[in-house]
């Protein structure tokens, strides 16, 4: 069995998707962005990426061509990735929009990345990469056609973000009437399946009469090091942990309300963000300042284990995911979560995790308060999320699941 797998312009999950559906005994080849070779050192990449932004930008490079992925099996589109990253430039200096940089971009990559569409018969490709005759291309060549869509529907996404609107912030609204998320919707369209990864992400299709038979629910898988790593649920003081990117989506303000909710009422608390903080979120000088909030930027994988293990409680009050991988590493690890039905990750409201409102700071802190009193619940919570994530949501379980599509959708036929 092969299948091309296409992962659009950057990484997402697909990747680590490409390696554990490989390891089931799938031909796969994948189609991504710039692999850097030996002769580009990390300082000269993340000298590279300062131009863009992101001081590590070698840290994420490097994952394209992981352990488990032969170089031999990667085909790469690097003109696209330098092309959307030159265009993402004029947008800065706005002598472009963001939404005509996206669109130009993502097709600039569906262009060049027809000429690996070749000696396959799945066609896997990240929603948004299949323009430019990509799709078209598979098709022509026999190939069952996958397309990946890893978050809500746009017009739920749309709807969401609209709770935002009375806030005072330069966010950037994503609009459903914008050419990029038409085009995501083309390829959705175009699908034989639709491969989503939560019931989430489902429902959202659905409310928009999607035809339930086309989608497949698969759950990414979380990597076995994140596994049981908390071990005490004592404590005196309320570790909070919150990681991601720090920005309006994922409910940053309403931590900040809830913390001032949390100090109003003398709870003892600290707080350790990891990730980079948005520059549509102002910080205000007391959250900044504060000498139990911790604002610890972006921080490799293995160093951040160290405070899932620590912390008490995760949290992360999103507005809309598809199924947050983070809260799935927190759940792994043992640690219980309070997070929304928005995030698409697998929680039951007090067996494996807590559920809050969207958009409601008081709830967030209600929610730590109760937890703060509740060894027991805790550790039962901690417990049972470390459980359910070992139970349904490894790679071994997804490649599977991936495998059985692929076979399902090629005998249909022949």
């Amino acid at each position: 069995m092969k299948s091309i797998i296409s992962t659009g312009q950057g990484r997402l999950h697909l990747i680590q998707s490409a390696i554990a559906i490989k390891d089931q005994g799938v031909d796969v080849k994948v189609i991504t962005g710039w692999v850097p070779g030996k002769l580009f050192s990390d300082k000269l990449i993340n000298n590279m990426g300062r131009l863009i932004g992101r001081t590590n930008l070698a840290y994420g490079l490097r994952k394209r061509s992981p352990e488990g992925l032969p170089r031999t099996d990667i085909r790469t589109c690097s003109f696209s990735e330098f092309y959307i990253q030159f265009l993402f430039m004029l947008t800065s200096r706005k002598l472009l929009s963001r939404d005509t940089a996206a669109i130009m971009g993502w097709k600039a990559f569906g262009t060049e990345s027809k000429k690996y569409i070749n000696d396959s018969q799945i066609f896997h490709v990240r929603s948004g990469g299949g323009r430019s005759g990509a799709i078209k291309k598979a098709r022509q060549q026999g190939m069952k056609v996958v397309v990946d869509h890893s978050i809500a529907h746009p017009k739920e996404i749309k709807r969401q973000l609209g709770k935002l609107e009375s806030e005072s912030t330069n966010s950037k609204y994503i609009n459903i009437s914008d050419g990029f998320w038409n085009n995501v919707l083309k390829d959705c369209e175009e699908a034989d399946v639709l491969l989503v990864n939560s019931d989430y992400v489902k429902d959202t299709f659905l409310e928009q009469g999607y035809p339930a038979e086309k989608i497949s629910v698969i759950h990414l898988g979380i990597d076995a090091s994140f596994y049981d790593l908390k071990r005490s649920y004592e404590s005196d003081k309320m570790r909070l942990l919150f990681t991601g990117n720090f920005g309006f989506r994922k409910g940053a303000h309403i931590i900040i309300n809830a913390i001032e909710i949390l100090m109003l009422q003398d709870v003892a608390f600290s707080l350790d963000i990891i990730g980079n903080v948005s520059a549509e979120v102002a910080i205000p000088d007391w959250f900044r300042n504060h000498p139990d909030i911790k604002l610890h930027g972006h921080m490799p994988q293995d160093q951040m284990k160290k405070f899932l293990a620590d912390s008490d409680v995760y949290i992360f009050p999103t507005f809309v995911e598809g199924a947050a991988q983070s809260v799935k590493e927190a759940m792994a690890a043992g640690l219980p979560v309070i997070t929304t039905v928005n995030s698409g990750a697998p929680v039951q409201h007090r067996e494996n995790g807590y559920l809050i409102k969207d958009d409601d700071a008081a709830d967030l802190a209600n929610a730590i308060i109760v937890l703060s009193k509740d060894e027991d619940l805790r550790s039962s919570m901690g417990k049972n999320a470390a459980a359910t994530i070992r139970k349904s949501h490894t790679w071994s379980n997804y490649a599977k699941e991936v495998k059985e599509l692929y076979k399902s959708i090629i005998d249909e036929s022949e």
